[in-house]
């Protein structure tokens, strides 16, 4: 039973679509083929199963179960081998089996492209209603780097669903998910679904970011600017075009290390093409961590920094940006948990060391990735 709030909104085929557009603002690395297939895949269970109602984290009470979903893996693996519609409700009921009890709703682990669709399957494959608010506010790569973590609540046990039929559940400590699933996602053909993070209504309205489904909603209803529904609003540090990429071979004294991670390190050179005519430095590994201008700090993880390619906003992706584009740097202010103390370094539990004149050695040394 929900407490007093009303189920006023229902994800139908028309807010879907509206869903889909307002999710790929916080999706630097969408795949399009991938983005398409999760869509029709959403589409076909609301045309099957009924639209999905949108509940509010305060309307959830301390009796009920909530589920927590997530893609692993490649979205461009998705796009490759299709679903076959089934994993979402599998790992589901694999982690209700495990746990003894039904689910009363899901959440998603964040509402960027693919998560925010695979969520509303979820959702109505299983006949349960959608939790407006997810565990991260944002994006980030690990499993375990969400808003319930800092909040005490655990991953495990994780129920995984792989589009060859596999379901398996696993329990373990925190710094030990990513260890043992990631091999059995690149077994399975490099992507599946997750369920984990079971929790209670109650902690999950204590522990969730709030209103993001609504946020991502109403971006994708926008006109003109997709960051309109963000508050605090979106920094904008400058627009140029993108001068160098490069893929250092070696630590210098302004270089991100991200430990363990499933890409390169990328520095993205962009020279400002009006204001101050600064010249930025974007240091990524997976995502952007740092942004100095004129070698100086102006944005930094937790916080998610987006390029926007200037011909059509759309977010570009870190391994997709080529000299001559122009360029918008963006930064999304992270939801207030993440600049926590604890938020901060679960934010640079994937092994994000900023290597700087000041490091010592113990730091330049340090690996904390868990994988």
């Amino acid at each position: 039973m929900t407490r007093e709030r009303d189920l006023t909104v229902v994800l139908d085929l028309a807010r879907l679509e509206e869903l889909a557009k307002g999710a790929l603002v916080l999706a630097a690395g969408a795949e399009r083929s991938s983005h398409r297939a999760s869509l029709d895949w959403a589409r076909a269970a609301i045309a099957e199963h009924g639209p999905v109602p949108l509940l509010d984290t305060a309307a959830l009470g301390a009796e009920q179960l909530c589920v927590t979903v997530s893609l692993l893996g490649s979205s461009a693996a998705l796009a490759e081998h299709l679903p076959t519609g089934a994993e979402p409700r599998r790992a589901v009921q694999a982690l209700e089996r495990h746990l003894g009890r039904a689910a009363d709703a899901v959440v998603a682990l964040n509402t960027a492209a693919e998560n925010a669709l695979l969520s509303v399957v979820t959702a109505a494959a299983c006949g349960l209603p959608l939790v407006d608010g997810d565990g991260c506010g944002r994006v980030l790569p690990l499993l375990e780097q969400t808003t319930f973590t800092i909040a005490g609540i655990d991953v495990a046990p994780v129920a995984v669903a792989t589009p060859a039929g596999d379901v398996v559940v696993v329990e373990a400590a925190v710094s030990r998910v990513e260890e043992l699933v990631r091999p059995l996602v690149l077994a399975a053909g490099g992507w599946a679904v997750a369920a984990c993070y079971a929790m209670d209504g109650e902690r999950l309205g204590a522990a969730a970011v709030p209103g993001t489904v609504s946020r991502a909603l109403a971006a994708g209803r926008a006109q003109s600017d997709p960051f309109a529904p963000w508050q605090p609003r979106p920094r904008r540090l400058g627009t140029g075009r993108i001068t160098a990429v490069e893929h250092p071979a070696s630590h210098g004294p302004d270089t991100v290390e991200r430990a363990g991670l499933p890409s390169r390190p990328t520095s993205v050179v962009v020279s400002e093409t009006e204001g101050l005519h600064r010249r930025f430095r974007l240091e990524a590994h997976n995502e952007v961590l740092l942004v100095l201008a004129d070698g100086a700090p102006v944005a930094a993880a937790p916080d998610q920094i987006l390029m926007l390619s200037v011909a059509d906003q759309r977010v570009l992706d870190v391994e997709r940006a080529v000299a001559g584009t122009e360029v918008e740097i963006v930064v999304i202010p992270a939801a207030p948990a993440w600049h926590s103390e604890q938020g901060r370094r679960l934010a640079a539990a994937g092994g994000l060391i900023l290597l700087g004149p000041d490091a010592d050695d113990e730091s330049r040394g340090r690996e904390t990735a868990p994988w």
